[in-house]
């Protein structure tokens, strides 16, 4: 199928499969807790850069689930009875979440020119358009995250229970989409950037995975590194060193060929129809499109 934008998603996920069933329209349409709880505390977070640091937490994230809500509206989306039952529960953890975040990284953001929150980027590569959204973009006037003075800073805020390894990162396609769009694509900026509209930045930016998680405090005795890189013991209450929340990679510009390679590739599966089956034990489980897809031991639906 020819599609007018690749978006990141269909290039990304771990399982061409489940975009198949997603552009057919074969989903369950179901918001797991996962998927929920992502969404809220992604859109809380966005909702303090767009407001200010002296966002009320609490507030911040009631406005961030109401959003949530008419956004899982408009897909068709509606609510597990896992979220359902467990709401109140999430709204404390992830409100937790806001403070913290709020308390830690304050004075950093506040040091660096925000370009945007869900800024649309686009990119063309060998007659295929890409589209996508950043989560958040910055540029780091100050330094203050020590890759540079003046340096574009990516972040993608995270909500899952695993920490990425450096491994991951290396070869993770999101990101290294995001990179491209910013060298070579084109990035619609907020007025608060001092530009308006698309614009090139022909700049190598740093792509940070910012672990929400890794913002509460540690719920038991843990022994773990430090931001030195020492092995120190952690109470219970704890903050998590900030090496457990950000998580960065520079891609190397010599790599931006086979970056492409990888991108043209599924491109051209995705025209060519080509999904193949790429089963997880977890995954397939909780994915909306499973009752949809292939399987040895029974009819399809």
């Amino acid at each position: 199928m020819r599609l007018a934008e690749i978006h990141s998603s269909e290039l990304t996920s771990s399982c061409l499969r489940k975009v198949y069933h997603r552009l057919a329209g074969e989903t369950t349409g179901e918001a797991t807790t996962a998927l929920y709880r992502g969404l809220v505390a992604g859109r809380a977070v966005e909702l303090v850069h767009q407001n200010g640091f002296d966002s009320d937490p609490v507030e911040t994230t009631i406005v961030a689930a109401a959003d949530t809500h008419k956004t899982l509206a408009v897909e068709g989306r509606i609510l597990s009875s896992a979220v359902e039952t467990n709401s109140q529960d999430i709204m404390a953890e992830i409100t937790q979440v806001v403070i913290a975040y709020i308390e830690r990284f304050r004075e950093m953001f506040e040091s660096c020119t925000l370009i945007g929150t869900e800024v649309p980027c686009r990119l063309t590569l060998d007659g295929f358009d890409y589209a996508s959204h950043i989560d958040l973009m910055v540029r780091d006037d100050q330094n203050v995250f020590g890759y540079g003075k003046g340096k574009l800073l990516v972040f993608d805020w995270k909500y899952r229970e695993q920490q990425p390894s450096y491994h991951y990162l290396a070869r993770n396609m999101q990101f290294s989409l995001y990179y491209l769009m910013v060298k070579k694509g084109s990035i619609m900026c907020e007025p608060s950037a001092g530009d308006m509209g698309w614009v090139e930045f022909g700049e190598e930016p740093i792509l940070i995975w910012l672990h929400l998680p890794s913002l509460k405090p540690y719920g038991r005795k843990v022994v773990s590194k430090n931001d030195r890189g020492v092995e120190t013991e952690y109470k219970r209450g704890d903050l998590r060193p900030i090496r457990s929340i950000l998580h960065s990679v520079e891609y190397n510009s010599d790599q931006d060929d086979a970056i492409e390679l990888e991108l043209r590739m599924r491109a051209k599966m995705i025209e060519n129809d080509i999904f193949p089956l790429n089963p997880d034990p977890v995954s397939c489980r909780i994915c909306d499109a499973e009752p949809f897809c292939t399987r040895f031991d029974l009819p399809q639906l």
